[in-house]
């Protein structure tokens, strides 16, 4: 669209599960005929997903969402001097088999209107700290000896002791604990987990000035892969989103998931570390590593963010535990790492190497990472 023919500009960042099925066809399908909507009534929209297992708002999470929005600030430059207003979203979201209370109603927005009933499709993060505490325990057992520091000063650490981890987790991740105490924790209620995000960020940005002369509006809401429900739970029956209406779209146009997917556990063949703002990344590493173009729900378990390029930061609790959970429980040993460039594929991976954690679980585990752009072009 030319820039006179746009009236205002949307900015929606969505913190989604890192779960290979949170993100199909259907909804993909129905994002793209949205925002061609949207551009038709002059609105530019521009969406990007964030995967982060369990959806937790974490101080890593918040900076990532901080500069990403002041970066995206200075590319909109021409618009605003332009008149053009600007309003951000961010929307938290989890996911489960969540479905209205009886006598209920969906126009509610609120978490005491829904209930999550058991099945195999609800957040594996909900049993978080299982995985942080079989993840602590592999690494005593094995006496494993972790790398960490960037290149030129690299130091080994050997994991005999809880006390080593603790002295380990200090010195790599600026954490106070075991991986198993605080560090990782399990989602406790799906129906308010994301509306708790939600406040977590919300405290953050209003209390940093550097967002005073912003507007930014958030959503929280859990989902319902099965059947494209999509419930608010922030309690805002007065806001109505672009997100909300992909969803509505979704069920409109009628593709309810196949029930056999949802009846066992994920199991996707490929894993993925890719940018935020790289548009259906799960569906370009399928089409650009298979040499197919047959992309279908649950194929890539993917981990997502806007600062995965910067090579010289460790990971993240959700990050680690999410990745240790692909590689040991999902059995993947192929991940893709796609930045917007080469260079920047090149990037994430050498962070992956240095992470202390995540660079033994490569070595423990034979991963291999195949670093390749947006558009599929792969390292020499």
């Amino acid at each position: 669209m030319a820039e006179n023919n746009i009236k205002k500009v949307e900015l929606h960042i969505v913190v989604g599960c890192a779960d290979a099925r949170d993100v199909s066809a259907a909804f993909n399908s129905a994002l793209q005929e949205q925002i061609a909507h949207e551009m038709k009534n002059g609105t530019l929209i521009d969406f990007e997903r964030m995967s982060v297992a369990g959806t937790f708002v974490t101080p890593e999470i918040t900076a990532e969402i901080k500069s990403h929005i002041q970066e995206k600030m200075r590319g909109y430059y021409p618009l605003y001097k332009a008149g053009r207003p600007i309003d951000i979203f961010v929307h938290l979201t989890a996911h489960g088999n969540v479905m209205l209370r009886m006598g209920c109603l969906h126009s509610t927005r609120s978490y005491h209107d829904i209930e999550v009933q058991e099945a195999v499709f609800n957040c594996g993060m909900m049993h978080a700290q299982d995985i942080a505490l079989e993840m602590e325990s592999m690494l005593l057992s094995r006496r494993a000896v972790l790398e960490y520091g960037m290149r030129g000063k690299r130091m080994q650490v050997r994991i005999e002791t809880e006390e080593d981890i603790e002295n380990l987790m200090k010195r790599a991740y600026g954490h106070n604990g075991t991986i198993a105490g605080n560090w990782v924790k399990s989602i406790v209620n799906l129906c308010t987990h994301p509306y708790e995000q939600k406040k977590v960020l919300r405290h953050a940005l209003d209390s940093d000035p550097t967002f005073d002369n912003l507007r930014i509006l958030m959503t929280a809401g859990v989902k319902n892969y099965l059947t494209n429900e999509y419930f608010r739970v922030d309690g805002n029956t007065h806001l109505n989103t672009f997100l909300d209406m992909v969803y509505d779209r979704v069920r409109r146009n009628g593709q309810v998931q196949d029930p056999s997917t949802y009846s066992k556990k994920q199991s996707p063949t490929l894993g993925l570390f890719h940018h935020s703002s790289i548009q259906e990344a799960r569906a370009t590493a399928v089409k650009k590593f298979y040499g197919t173009e047959d992309y279908s729900l649950g194929q890539v378990f993917a981990i997502g963010s806007m600062n995965l390029p910067d090579y010289f930061k460790t990971f993240g609790p959700y990050k680690v535990a999410g990745f240790f959970y692909g590689v040991k429980h999902l059995d993947l040993k192929t991940w893709i790492v796609m930045g917007r460039t080469l260079e920047e594929a090149e990037k994430m991976q050498e962070r992956i190497l240095n992470d202390p954690l995540m660079g033994y679980i490569l070595k423990e585990f034979e991963v291999e990472l195949v670093t390749m752009d947006a558009e599929g072009k792969r390292s020499a």
